[in-house]
Order: C-alpha cells, then sequence, then structure tokens
C-alpha cells in the first residue's frame, strides 16, 4: 500500500493494519472513526505516516484526518505506556478522594502531570472523566480494568500486583458451560434422580464486578463442586444497589434471598449457613424486593433491574418485552406517535423537550430516507443510568428504537456509545446480533413490512458530543464540534436526512407506554413533568445507587432517606444536581418537587438525573475551578464565549482565592460575574452557556470558600 505513502515505497508495520481496515471498514457511513479505533487497538497509536494513506482511501483531505485524529482524546500518535493508569478526575470521584489517587498515581508510578509516559516508559497516568462507576467512588481503571472504591492503599496493592486485563472469560461472566458444572458433579455416583438444581444469581455489570463480582461467582462455583451441591449461576443485570454489591441473591420458594456485600472469602460461610435455603448469615439481606430502598421505587424502565439474564432473548420475553412493539405494530406510525405525544414524554437527555413533537416533525419531514439515532454518550458525572441499562437490559433500548422508527418511517438506527463503556458496547452489539437473528431487527421486523437495523458507533473521548449535533458530526467522521441551528436534525440530521435523537432512558421509556397506554403514564409524576426518572446518588453517599420515581420527589428525600447521607457521616454541604454544568442546590431548595418546573423556577435543571453529594470538607472554590476547567479541556473550540472565557474563568478563580485585598478580589469577583453572563447568553451551545451555572451556585452559597465574607441575610438564612 504505497500509492497514497511518501512515494518511497517502504513497507511498515502500520501499513497492513491501514489496508485491512480500509478493507474492513470502508464501506460503512462515516468510516473514519470505526478505522481509528481499529488502528489504535491494533498498533496503540495513529502513526502520523498513515494520516495520508487514510486519507487516500477515504478520499479524505489529509488535514480532515489529521483533524479528527488530534480533536478526540482517544486517538494519539504515540503509545502510551505498557501499563495505563486511568484515575477518574469528575465531581462523583473528587467527592471521594479522586485527586488524592491521581496524586498518588504519579508517586506510585513515576509519570509526571502533562507527560505521556513516566521516564522508564512502562507507565502511563491518564486522567479521565467519568468511569460510569459514580455510585462506587474513587473509579480507576488498569490496563482495561476497572476498580471501584480505590482508596491510595489499594491502589498501591493494584499496582504493586501488576494488574492487568482481566481473564478473557471472566469479561462476560462465566460460560454457561462452567455455571452448570456444579450442578452436574453433585449428581455424579448418586442413585434416582438427579438433585434440581438452587439457582444463585451474581451482578453482570461492570461496576459490580469492579467491585469483585466475578471473583465471588468462581468461589460459588469452585464451593459448590467442592462439596457436591447442586448449584446453577446465573449472572444478571444489577439491581442498582451499588453499596451492596457484589450481592448474591438466591431463589426460594418465598423469593429471593440476598447476601451482601460478599467477599470470595466469605463464600465457604455461606455454605456452611446454609444461605441455598436462605439461611441465615452475618450478611443476610433478607427478601430482596423487601428492601426499603427498592420496595418504595416504581420502577417502569428498571422493572427488569437484577431480574434478567441481559442477552437471553427468551428472558426478556418472559418478561412483558415485545408486547409494546407488537403493539406498535398493529396500531400504526400515527397511533404510535400520538401515544407518545398524549403520554407527556420529555426528553431525559436534560433539554426536556416533549418527546412526540419531536416524533411528529420527524414524521412530517419529507424524505426517502430517515434516521433513528440514540445518544449513549453518557458523560455527566453522578450518571449511570445508561450504562446500567445498555448492560443489563439492552433488548429494551432495541424495542424502543425500533418503535421509534415505525413512527417516523426510520429504516436505520445509530447507538453512539461512549468508548468508557467497553462492557456496554460489548453486551449492546451482542444483543443487536441476537434480536437480528430473531427477527426483531432486519427486512422484516417481527414479520411486518417494517425495515429496520441497528448499528453500535464508539465515541472517542469528547464530552461535547453528548451535544446532538455534535454528536452527529462525530458519527459522520468529523471533529465532534456543534452546528448552528437551524436547521434543526429533526429536518436535516445525520447525513444531510430527518433525523430522530433522544437518550437511552427517551427511548427505553417508550415500550411501557405502548404497553400499559399514555394515560397511565401521564398519570405518575406531576405537571408536565409525567413519568418517573431514574435519579442516580453518587458522591460522598452513604447509599450509592439507582431510584427510580415519578417526578415530584425531594432532593432530601433522597438524599437522607434513599441515600442515606454521606458516607463519611459528616453533614452534607452541596449538592449538585444535573450533571457538571448543574447548580450546587442550597438547602433551602431540598424541599422543592423535582420537576423540571419548580427547578427552572430557580435557575437549575435536572439533567439526566445525577445526584453528587459533597460532605463539609469539600472546597466549592476548587469545585467552581473545576467547572471552568472541564470546560476549558471539552470544548469544542467553535465559540469564543466557550473556548476563551472558560480560560479566563479558570484565571479569575485562581485570582479571587489569592487575593488578599478586599477591594481588588471584589473586583474580581465582578469580573467572573460578567464573564458568566458573557458565556450564558453568547455560548453556542449549552457547554458553556451551562458551565457558570456551577460556578456561581458556588459563589452564591459559599462565598466562603472563595475568601469573601458572607452578608447579613446569607448568615440568617444559613442559621435558619
Amino acid at each position: 500500500m504505497t500509492s497514497a505513502n511518501s512515494g518511497t515505497g517502504a513497507t511498515d508495520e502500520w501499513e497492513g493494519e491501514v489496508a485491512a481496515a480500509l478493507a474492513e471498514l470502508s464501506g460503512l457511513d462515516g468510516p473514519l472513526l470505526p478505522i481509528l479505533h481499529r488502528l489504535m487497538e491494533r498498533l496503540g497509536r495513529i502513526p502520523p505516516e498513515a494520516v495520508p494513506a487514510i486519507a487516500f482511501g477515504l478520499d479524505l483531505s489529509r488535514a480532515e484526518v489529521h483533524g479528527v485524529v488530534t480533536y478526540y482524546g482517544d486517538f494519539r500518535s504515540e503509545a502510551l505506556g505498557a501499563r495505563v493508569v486511568e484515575i477518574c478526575r469528575a465531581e462523583a470521584c473528587h467527592a471521594r478522594g479522586g485527586e488524592g489517587l491521581l496524586a498518588r498515581a504519579r508517586v506510585l508510578t513515576g509519570c509526571g502531570e502533562g507527560e505521556l509516559r513516566s521516564a522508564d516508559g512502562r507507565s502511563s497516568v491518564m486522567p479521565v472523566y467519568c468511569l460510569g462507576a459514580c455510585a462506587s467512588a474513587p473509579a480507576v481503571r488498569i490496563d482495561g480494568e476497572l476498580h471501584a472504591r480505590v482508596t491510595p492503599d489499594c491502589l498501591e496493592r493494584l499496582l504493586d500486583d501488576g494488574t492487568g486485563s482481566r481473564r478473557d472469560a471472566a469479561r462476560i461472566g462465566l460460560p454457561a458451560s462452567a455455571t452448570a458444572a456444579a450442578g452436574a458433579a453433585a449428581a455424579q455416583g448418586r442413585p434416582g434422580r438427579a438433585p434440581t438444581p438452587t439457582r444463585v444469581f451474581v451482578s453482570l455489570d461492570s461496576v459490580a464486578r469492579a467491585l469483585g463480582a466475578d471473583g465471588v461467582a468462581e468461589a460459588l462455583i469452585a464451593e459448590a463442586l467442592a462439596r457436591g451441591v447442586a448449584l446453577e449461576l446465573v449472572r444478571t443485570s444489577s439491581r442498582g444497589l451499588f453499596w451492596l454489591e457484589p450481592l448474591v441473591e438466591i431463589e426460594t420458594a418465598n423469593g429471593r434471598i440476598g447476601y451482601g456485600p460478599i467477599a470470595p472469602g466469605d463464600v465457604p460461610s455461606l455454605f456452611d449457613g446454609e444461605f441455598l435455603s436462605g439461611g441465615r448469615h452475618a450478611r443476610s439481606l433478607g427478601p430482596v424486593d423487601s428492601l426499603p430502598f427498592l420496595a418504595q421505587q416504581q420502577r417502569q424502565i428498571f422493572a427488569r433491574a437484577g431480574i434478567t439474564d441481559p442477552l437471553a432473548v427468551a428472558d426478556y420475553q418472559a418478561h412483558r418485552g415485545l408486547l409494546a412493539l407488537r403493539s406498535a405494530l398493529a396500531a400504526g406510525p400515527e397511533m404510535t406517535r400520538q401515544a407518545v405525544l398524549d403520554s407527556g414524554l420529555r426528553g431525559r437527555g436534560g433539554a426536556a423537550f416533549p418527546a412526540g413533537i419531536k416524533w411528529r416533525t420527524v414524521a412530517d419531514a419529507p424524505s426517502p430516507h430517515k434516521y433513528v439515532v440514540c445518544n449513549a454518550d453518557e458523560g455527566d458525572s453522578g450518571t449511570y443510568a445508561d450504562r446500567m441499562l445498555l448492560e443489563g437490559d439492552p433488548y429494551l433500548l432495541i424495542e424502543g428504537m425500533a418503535i421509534a422508527a415505525i413512527a417516523v418511517g426510520a429504516t436505520k438506527g445509530f447507538v453512539y456509545v461512549r468508548s468508557e463503556y467497553p462492557d456496554a458496547v460489548r453486551t449492546l452489539k451482542s444483543a443487536i446480533e441476537r434480536a437480528r437473528e430473531a427477527g426483531w431487527l432486519g427486512a422484516s421486523v417481527l414479520g411486518s413490512p417494517h425495515v429496520f437495523d441497528l448499528e453500535v458507533r464508539v465515541g472517542a473521548g469528547s464530552y461535547v458530543c453528548g451535544e446532538e449535533t455534535a454528536m452527529l458530526e462525530s458519527l459522520e467522521g468529523r471533529r465532534g464540534i456543534v452546528r448552528a441551528k437551524p436547521p434543526l436534525p429533526a429536518i436535516r440530521g445525520l447525513f444531510g436526512r430527518p433525523t430522530l435523537i433522544q437518550n437511552v432512558l427517551t427511548f427505553a421509556a417508550v415500550p411501557g407506554i405502548l404497553a400499559e397506554g399514555a394515560a397511565a403514564y401521564r398519570a405518575l409524576g406531576v405537571g408536565r413533568s409525567t413519568g418517573t426518572m431514574p435519579f442516580q446518588l453518587a458522591g460522598n453517599i452513604r447509599h450509592g445507587g439507582l431510584v427510580e420515581l415519578p417526578f415530584g420527589v425531594t432532593l432530601r428525600t433522597l438524599v437522607f432517606d434513599y441515600g442515606g447521607g454521606t458516607a463519611s457521616g459528616r453533614p452534607v454541604k452541596a449538592i449538585q444536581v444535573g450533571g457538571p454544568l448543574g447548580r450546587y442546590v442550597p438547602e433551602s431548595k431540598w424541599d422543592l418537587p423535582l420537576d423540571y418546573e419548580s427547578y427552572a423556577a430557580f435557575g437549575a435543571g435536572i439533567g439526566h438525573g445525577g445526584i453528587v453529594v459533597h460532605d463539609d470538607a469539600a472546597d466549592l472554590a476548587s469545585l467552581a475551578r473545576y467547572a471552568m476547567e472541564f470546560c476549558a479541556k471539552e470544548s469544542c473550540g467553535k465559540c469564543t464565549p466557550c473556548r476563551i472565557g472558560s480560560t479566563r474563568g479558570v484565571e479569575l478563580i485562581d485570582r479571587i482565592r489569592s487575593e488578599s485585598r478586599p477591594g481588588e478580589k471584589s473586583a474580581q469577583v465582578s469580573l467572573l460575574r460578567d464573564l458568566c453572563t458573557t458565556m450564558v447568553d453568547a455560548s453556542l451551545c449549552a457547554m458553556g452557556g451551562m458551565t457558570p451555572l456551577p460556578v456561581l451556585s458556588a459563589l452564591e452559597n459559599h462565598p466562603e470558600d472563595f475568601g469573601l465574607p458572607r452578608s447579613a441575610s446569607e448568615q440568617r438564612a444559613s442559621r435558619d
């Protein structure tokens, strides 16, 4: 492959990989990112000399390819060290000591700040901005293996152990032959009928595994084999009770009995206590469905969480799967759209735009080709519901997208998943293959005339690609830069065609609406905030996990009644709602109903339902600086208020924190407020427009952290 090279005809290792990637992937729509991902996987870098070859093969300019390679955080021209240590810096991990872990990792590896590799070339330390383990923070990934609740001592042990990636078998759970082996072995040598194995459930969720679920599963099988006990191990999705993971559940005549959190070393004592029949143990939780954290929820989207095998087609159908898709096929596109409109469903990605109006707009747009796109680029700190659903109930998303495609007349769909979720990507791809084999997707959806197929695309480490138009640019193989609107994506979206874009939770709500009826859905919630919201508790929280309730619950109820207050036992100082661009909600607002209108009334938003708790040791000036620093790093760069304003914001906060002269400090605060106003009013998208929200709310509610005095009225409000 020398035609696009320098003309020397020289052969290098990258040439064969580029040729293979082009041959296999160039036929895709927007193939550049998939090709670059393939080269990163095979070579660990994108050699600069490969750029002309890629450009030639795709009929692109060298500048276009080079621009994409240098834009995304996942692509690099130089290889990392043999051991890659990724430390999460997002707010949820920050609240549990993530910054200290980052500093510790640099000391242990000898990889300084800003250095790609340590002096010996062996290690690379990479800050990342969310690993989706927010309920079990702080999170670290070492050579691709996720670890949660990591302490500095734990990090040192992990690095001393030279930990690498998990065994291949463990990446998708124990194989079926291994899970059944204990029951088969127990029956050997016994006369008469073989005993019926007891079903034992352990989560396959990536965070449960990061907390040791795979080791527990292996220990259960090994102990059952050693004791000759009949046991069938089932790897399920997660219930979202992450403080109890690894959670082991036993199927009994009286429902599932839970034990947790369980470590591999606890397994022999479980058997000693006859846990297979629901026996007592120090880790016994009783009937899992009766735990207050679960029993008081109203799960709609997450009704199957922790119950089903994520990839079992029969399991999905046995739990009311496909009822809605069959209903949509029978009702037809117009009645399906009307049901979504009547339900009052609003987009769960943050903007809360009525889904039914968006569906109708796409349906009415004239075009022979239309697309349905799921935005699964869940990058907000404190949010992990998308990850849980992609890993734990992928057929629900597939069904919701298929219904949407029927309703708007689309024949092709894409799911754009962030690269930080490798387990979700693997599970979703497998689910799509199985759905296609079962006739749910393809040339005839469930035997109907409707054509619809799905494809998974992986992001490349850009937060701003969570904005819908930047995501479209990325899907098309370009830098994830925000588009000016109009035209709206519903009119001219992916590849210039009408495109329906919703996030995971929005599509996942649709099957319930079609199966139960729009009126039943609308009866949940308050006012125009209908249905349920999966709120995600994270940060310095005692009981981190997912709580699905109708809109209208209060922040105080979620954080204290469900979350149990702080993990540290110290008072709550600040609660950020809505991700890194969300406000820090003052205590005076903790008893307001959590719904779109109530929060919009004081300039806040619910976003994707992420709630990050900080105790009274938190420095809100530091967190405000982090918000500006994050924006400076993740800005797409298209508009000046965001690109330059965030950089100036970091500088101003540094000056405010270091300035000792009251008059000069006051002047800098005024400048910061003016800058924030400019960013809010003039930024092209929410990245620059919302970054001032956490900054201003920190300044307003906690001025003492900036070295500013509280006013008399603020002091009275604080005492009250």
